[in-house]
């Protein structure tokens, strides 16, 4: 096994993956083309690491920094956007080891908090990694969660 940071969002290993992920989740999109090609355009703010098995994608998360501010305080988190992992490796590890990848990547940029969207499906995944949910509901059937590394 080995991790990779996407350097290139319209790569055909990246772009696969993705859009099966994308199959999974029943969601769909009218322009692959123009959908990664502006994931391409957003890579100094959006990161994403490939886990591969030879030259096959077993996994990949993508995270971004996010920043809250108001008058009184500015404070950034690091954001899980998406987490994927093919079906036939899952519950070996795989996304424990891409978050953990995320998390050092946001601990490196003196990030000491991460959240995410969770759905009732994931739940006990990202409690099962030391995040905590919140009580805010972003839309029928996703939480935040929030954890401090």
């Amino acid at each position: 096994m080995r991790d990779i940071f996407v350097e290139d969002f319209e790569s055909e290993l990246f772009t696969t993956a993705f859009k099966k992920y994308f199959g999974e989740i029943s969601t769909s999109t009218r322009n692959w083309e123009m959908l990664f090609q502006q994931m391409n355009a957003e890579k100094d703010t959006t990161k994403a690491i490939m886990r591969l098995d030879g030259n096959t994608v077993v996994g990949f998360i993508m995270f971004c920094e996010i920043e809250l501010q108001c008058i009184f305080f500015s404070e950034k988190f690091g954001y899980i956007r998406e987490l994927w992992v093919d079906t036939p490796h899952r519950h070996a590890g795989h996304g424990s080891h891409l978050m953990h990848l995320a998390e050092q990547y946001f601990v490196s940029r003196k990030m000491p908090q991460m959240a995410l969207k969770a759905t009732s499906n994931s739940e006990e995944f990202y409690r099962n990694q030391g995040y905590s949910s919140s009580e805010v509901i972003v839309s029928e059937g996703e939480k935040i969660f929030t954890k401090k590394i």
